[in-house]
């Protein structure tokens, strides 16, 4: 095989670097990172190369169906000298053993699209530079080693794999692989979930002597404190070896691909190029260098599904969900000018919709429906892309789509009494039953006045819903405004979040007095230095940590849990009835400049605790959080405009 990495390849600006000596292994197991390949696929693990959740994989594949599969679960290195032995790995069991030794790790810095493991061990320097194959379920893994002895020393790379969903855990003989060496520097593995194959261009393959060829009960310590399963057994089949002469220096890589057959596999190293060409980019320091890791970042969640292209709501483990994939998409296509995305992930929902509008989410690649807000989302965000695209362009790419928008539109017309819309749950609050919900109303009124404008793009002249935006606008705040802001749902004076994505929207009946007495609640209650809590502490409901079981932390999903998504809509009405960009600009710093340097690195978490120090949780990136700040810096508080009002 004649597949190549340039050598030199360590990228001298990293957005991130972490100092070892200021890394305690709880803090390392705190910072987690991610890298994605495209695809739905990801390499991710923490700082210090210890897995603390299933999730965690140096190769953890995608198929069509975004369906995720551990492959290659890490690389463990060991240092042989001539009477003695080190590992550079790090790897906690079930009995809380820890091997490995974390002083080891002098470094560790994140770049764009790899991240470098920097180590001062006793015989060696080693840098460990890993990089997903974009496009491919594939990752590069290169290794710079001196040899600090006056012997010969020996490095090896330990080859620790799995063939499981990332939801499962996998136990000794559970998966039975097949393993087929080729040359003395290859292995195949073949199990029932597909076929993995790993390269080095120097090292040599050789088989793991051991009768066992199980490393037991290994521990992740993440997934243990959400009350999950947490222990696990992986399958060590062989090593990579190589020998290194005193004072000397070697440089040398391993590739590792999976698919579905070994001829598959086969082919997709073929697909590679000789020279596998990397390209660093300086991004500065402070809100600039963070808002531009970010707009990197945001095309992490933006895959190929097929033919097709899809968001993924989240890493680890979220997969394709309408709701987030619509309120993501400005911030993820638009304001990067990324219109054809933006055409193609339409285009895939709208193949999808129906009389409830698009699907909740896809499992197996199968529509699930069961979500009421999606559908209008979308007729939101269509009206957003056409302050991009322009009447031309957006009159191309509507007027084909045009009876499926107002199908679904009639559908939600038989949900309407009074203008309003009667509808049970189906809003993003998912862990609650909430009926008649205030954004759902917002967004309903909001699609109905979109809709005739599009109408007229479309060349729909017969299209009307004036009545029914009349009765709309005689009912909606008598039914939900209590004086001091809109109740959440109709009789439930709750103070929640949901009323800003009403005050955000185009086009919404809330007068600016009202607005601002909403919004003056809103931030005395609800606002954080990371977003908006879903409940007010006052609340007798409030939970302010998500912490516990599963049942517990339902409980506390939506009942004080900080979204950050949440800044976006709170961001659009601040903005438009105050302005005050600075103050704005200097809301988004705690997320922009120190949350991604604490959580996962270079991204924005799921949810945060609603009580001080408001500790990051759920996944470690998500796509409305990183999307609907970066929508909200670019367009209202940098005030970059789209190019076409309409």
């Amino acid at each position: 095989m004649a597949l190549s990495v340039p050598r030199n390849s360590r990228q001298d600006f990293p957005f991130a670097s972490f100092r070892g000596a200021g890394l305690s292994l709880e803090k390392g197991k705190e910072l987690e990172w991610l890298l994605t390949n495209g695809l739905g696929g990801y390499s991710s693990s923490t700082v210090l190369g210890l897995n603390t959740r299933k999730y965690h994989g140096l190769l953890v594949s995608s198929d069509d169906e975004l369906s995720r599969c551990v492959c290659l679960q890490k690389l463990d290195e060991e240092i042989f000298s001539r009477n003695s032995a080190k590992s550079l790995g790090i790897d906690e069991f079930s009995d809380r053993r820890i091997s490995g030794d974390a002083t080891q790790l002098s470094s560790f810095d994140h770049n764009h699209d790899s991240v470098s493991f920097h180590y001062n061990a006793w015989s060696a320097d080693v840098t460990k530079r890993i990089a997903p194959m974009k496009e491919k379920n594939g990752v590069i893994v290169s290794y710079d080693v001196r040899n600090k002895l006056l012997e010969r020393i020996e490095f090896r790379v330990n080859l620790l794999v799995n063939a499981r969903s990332i939801y499962e855990l996998s136990k000794a003989g559970s998966i039975e692989f097949t393993p087929k060496f080729f040359g003395v520097n290859a292995l195949g593995l073949a199990s029932r979930n597909g076929y993995l194959k790993v390269y080095s261009d120097k090292a040599t393959c050789r088989k793991n002597p051991l009768s066992d060829k199980w490393v037991r009960n290994v521990f992740y310590s993440n997934d243990w404190e959400r009350g999950d399963t947490c222990v696990e057994d992986i399958y060590f089949p062989a090593y990579f070896s190589l020998w290194i002469e005193p004072g000397e220096r070697e440089e040398f890589f391993l590739a590792a691909l999976c698919d579905e057959t070994e001829e598959k596999t086969a082919e997709a190293f073929k697909e590679l190029r000789k020279s596998h060409e990397e390209k660093g980019r300086i991004l500065g320091s402070g809100m600039a260098a963070s808002v531009m890791r970010l707009l990197s970042n945001s095309q992490s969640f933006v895959v190929r599904r097929g033919g097709k292209k899809t968001i993924i709501a989240g890493y680890h483990w979220f997969g394709e969900w309408g709701r987030d994939a619509m309120i993501s998409l400005p911030g993820t296509t638009l304001i990067n000018g990324r219109l054809d995305d933006a055409e193609m992930i339409f285009a895939h929902f709208l193949a999808h919709a129906g009389k409830r509008g698009i699907p909740n989410r896809f499992v197996g690649g199968k529509p699930e429906y069961g979500g009421f807000d999606g559908g209008l989302w979308l007729i939101d965000r269509l009206y957003q892309y056409a302050k991009y695209a322009g009447p031309q362009r957006t009159a191309d790419f509507l007027k084909p789509r045009w009876r499926t928008l107002k199908g679904m539109i009639e559908g939600y017309m038989d949900m309407e009494k009074d203008g309003l819309l009667v509808h049970k749950s189906g809003t993003w609050m998912d862990t609650l039953e909430r009926n008649g919900a205030v954004e759902m109303q917002g967004l309903w009124y909001n699609a109905l006045r979109i809709m005739e404008k599009l109408a007229r793009v479309a060349g729909d002249v017969r299209f009307d819903v004036c009545d029914v935006c009349r009765r709309f606008e005689d009912n909606f705040l008598e039914a939900y405004w209590n004086g001091s802001y809109l109740r959440d749902c109709v009789g439930d004076d709750s103070l929640r979040p949901n009323q800003v994505i009403v005050i955000s929207l185009d086009h919404n009946v809330v007068d600016n007095a009202s607005a601002v007495k909403m919004l003056d609640a809103v931030e005395r209650e609800l606002l954080t230095p990371y977003g908006l809590r879903t409940l007010s502490p006052k609340d007798p409901r409030y939970r302010g940590q998500y912490v516990g079981d599963f049942k517990e932390r339902e409980e506390s999903y939506h009942n004080g849990t900080v979204w950050p998504w949440l800044l976006g809509p709170y961001i659009r009405a601040a903005m438009r009835l105050h302005g005050d960009r600075p103050r704005m600009q200097e809301l988004l710093s705690p997320l922009f400049e120190k949350h991604i340097l604490e959580a996962g690195i270079g991204t924005i978490s799921e949810i945060f605790d609603g009580d001080p120090p408001h500790k990051p949780r759920g996944c470690i990136s998500q796509a409305w959080s990183v999307a609907e700040p970066l929508r909200a810096y670019f367009e209202d508080v940098m005030g970059k405009r789209p190019p076409f009002q309409t």
